[in-house]
């Protein structure tokens, strides 16, 4: 698996936000990769924390891009993290991720709330369910 160099830049990790990455449907490949807003409501469940007070919107959305990024990246590659064949190249490349969010975080939430601004105002509403 091919990561060096990549995981440094921020375009990297913006392309992963962007709504539009999905694979073309005319390769006969499944569309079945969640966006961020989905893969915090279904894989993460967020909502709950943040309504139960565990933790603020922001530290919510900045721990979940910290995981879709790899999510989107194997999805991408076309693998599971089980098929990784050095899994510690994968918690190498998954770290690498984390810090390259906290130390780009203003950008990268410009970003979330331009592209995903109804979902930041659900995520802080006492709202039940997303629409």
């Amino acid at each position: 698996m091919i990561l060096e160099g990549i995981v440094g830049d921020t375009e990297f990790v913006l392309n992963t936000l962007h709504n539009r990455w999905e694979r073309d449907p005319r390769d006969g490949k499944a569309l079945d990769c969640l966006h961020f807003d989905e893969f915090c409501m279904e894989r993460l469940e967020i909502k709950n924390g943040i309504n139960m007070g565990l933790f603020s919107v922001e530290a919510a959305l900045k721990a979940s891009l910290k995981q879709y990024v790899p999510y989107v990246t194997l999805y991408v590659l076309g693998l599971r993290a089980a098929e990784v064949e050095a899994p510690q190249r994968l918690e190498d490349f998954k770290e690498t991720i984390s810090k390259n969010v906290d130390d780009n975080w203003p950008v990268y939430l410009k970003r979330i709330e331009r592209e995903y601004g109804r979902f930041i105002v659900f995520l802080s509403s006492d709202a039940k369910f997303y629409n």
